[in-house]
Order: structure tokens, then C-alpha cells, then sequence
């Protein structure tokens, strides 16, 4: 009679294991940027990686108007994932900065998934030579529900130059590069990975020039920014025509979610891409990106599946 019950048992869980593999994935979206621009790009190719190394879940990159966006959006359930800047998630949860007053304490950090590198691009013909230079000329500081907004007023006052002392345009990442060609624009900062595609296409296209931003820029700049900004070199000939390194900064990329969000997807969604670092890195976007950035200027409680995943691989007790 044991042996009977023990079977039947055994036949159970066989077929709610079977059962629960056959439904069917739960699809989810990751809140990235404007359609064109890096975090969207960024965004497919995390939802490559993890869709083809877990089932549990289809994840897709979704075009939103930016990072400020995602916030709203994650933490409202409207989406599962979204990207984000680090400094401004751990502010949207405190409810500090330009979230004042409005805590998102539902938001959970699952890991850094790489850096915004912020290039200040012009075209060789513009006669922009340093950041001083940008005054009196055409100068697109991002739109203002995205982070790069933010980031680019900040370095504006660090230099110093006064927004009326621009002709301020407000583009998406992804109009910069045919507007820089088109010379509706003279300039423009954003933050995007090192050997970003739409750039490289652009030099291939008209001569540009990228802007060194000086120690002390970056210094009173990265204050601005709460110190947790990261000095970067860009590689001499990374784009066609810099023949020389260029100084700059770049900011932690991260994903994250809502608390509520299940804990064993987002565990599978984790190791799905640590686990195949390797192959996140053919993407040059992702070139930099080393395990220990996973959790580095962390102030934000993390969700439970991201903790299980570090915990089991030894970088969390």
C-alpha cells in the first residue's frame, strides 16, 4: 500500500512539474528609452541574452519617454523591469532630488548592468573645440523626462554656462545623430556605451568631434551628481577621426523592479545574464562590464530573486 501511494506521489509531481514547463512564458517588458536610443539598444540585447537561457519568462525592451519614466511605470505595475541611473533610483525611492516628496519605496534593485558614458558630440565643422566653446551655439540637452536631462544641466553649470546662454534644443538620443548631420544641431550630450552604433555610423557619415570634459568640470559636476559619477576614458580611435583619448565620466546603468514582482523569475532573469557574461560582452555595449559592477554603489535594497542569485554565486552573505 506504501508502495502504491509513493508512486501515486511520485505521478503527481511529475505531472505538476510537466504542467507548470508547458504553460506558456509570461511576457514582460523592460523599460528602456526612445526607440534609437543606448538604453533601448541596451534593452534588446538583455532581453536577447535572458530569453535565450531562461523560459520562465519572454522579456522585450520597450521604448519609453526615459529613465524618469521607467520609475513611474515599474513602480506604478505597469511594467515588470525598467533601467535606470543608479544615483536616481536610490532618489526615487528615498523620494529626494526631483522626486521630492514622492517616496517609491516599492522599487527593488536587481544588479549595474553597465556604464553611461557620456560623449559630448559636435561636428568638426562647428568650430566647437572645448566645452567653453558650446556657448552662443545650438546644443540639444535631452529631453526633459530623461535622466540625460539632468546630467546635461548639470555639466552645463559646472563649465559654467547658463542654459540662456545656448540655443537649447530638447531631442530623444536617437534624433541626435541625423540632426548633428543635418546641422539642425551643433552639438549634443548624452550617455550611451563606448563604440555606441548610431555614433559610429554617424562619423562614418560627417567628421565629428568628441569634447573633453577637464578634472575640474568633472569634479564640481560629479558633486553636482552626489559623487557617484566614474572618471572614463574613451579609446583613441573608437569612433573614426579621434585620433586621440578622450576624458570623460559615466554613471551606473542598473536594472530594477517592484517588489511584488515574483521572486523565482526574477532569480532565472539574473542568472540568465551573469551567468553568460561572456557572451553579454560580444555586444560592444557591453565591452566594460565586469561581475563585480554588478552591485557596486549599492544603497538600494535588492529584490529577493536578485539576492538569491549572488548569494548562491558567493558575492553576497
Amino acid at each position: 500500500m506504501k508502495r502504491i501511494i509513493f508512486a501515486h506521489f511520485v505521478l503527481l509531481a511529475f505531472l505538476f512539474f510537466s504542467a507548470r514547463d508547458s504553460l506558456p512564458a509570461e511576457r514582460w517588458a523592460l523599460g528602456s528609452s526612445g526607440a534609437g536610443s543606448g538604453p533601448y539598444a541596451w534593452g534588446a540585447w538583455i532581453s536577447k541574452i535572458v530569453n535565450r537561457y531562461q523560459k520562465e519568462v519572454i522579456v522585450s525592451s520597450q521604448a519609453t519617454a526615459g529613465y524618469n519614466e521607467n520609475v513611474e511605470l515599474v513602480h506604478n505595475g505597469k511594467i515588470q523591469l525598467g533601467l535606470t541611473i543608479e544615483d536616481d533610483l536610490l532618489e526615487a525611492y528615498k523620494g529626494g532630488a526631483k522626486f521630492k516628496g514622492r517616496k517609491h519605496e516599492r522599487l527593488r534593485k536587481l544588479f549595474t548592468v553597465n556604464l553611461a558614458v557620456y560623449h559630448v558630440v559636435t561636428r568638426e565643422a562647428a568650430g566647437i573645440r572645448t566645452l567653453a566653446d558650446l556657448k552662443g551655439k545650438k546644443v540639444n540637452i535631452s529631453l526633459p523626462a530623461m535622466a540625460t536631462r539632468k546630467v546635461a544641466e548639470n555639466l552645463l553649470k559646472a563649465i559654467p554656462i547658463d542654459i540662456a546662454e545656448i540655443k537649447k534644443f530638447e531631442m530623444a538620443t536617437g534624433e541626435t545623430f541625423i540632426n548633428l548631420q543635418d546641422r539642425v544641431i551643433d552639438a549634443t550630450i548624452n550617455g550611451y556605451s563606448i563604440g555606441h552604433g548610431p555614433l559610429l555610423e554617424l562619423a562614418n557619415n560627417v567628421a565629428i568631434k568628441l569634447i573633453e570634459v577637464p578634472d575640474d568640470v568633472f569634479d564640481r559636476t560629479n558633486k553636482m551628481r552626489g559623487n557617484t559619477a566614474l572618471r572614463v576614458t574613451i579609446p583613441a580611435n573608437t569612433y573614426k577621426g579621434q585620433t586621440g583619448e578622450v576624458k570623460t565620466f559615466g554613471e551606473a546603468n542598473v536594472i530594477f523592479t517592484r517588489d511584488d514582482v515574483p521572486e523565482e523569475p526574477i532569480y532565472r532573469f539574473t542568472k540568465a545574464f551573469w551567468d553568460n557574461l561572456a557572451e553579454v560582452q560580444k555586444d560592444p555595449n557591453f565591452k566594460i562590464l565586469k561581475r563585480e559592477y554588478a552591485l557596486v554603489m549599492s544603497g538600494m535594497p535588492l529584490h529577493p530573486g536578485a539576492q538569491r542569485y549572488f548569494k548562491e554565486v558567493g558575492m553576497l552573505k
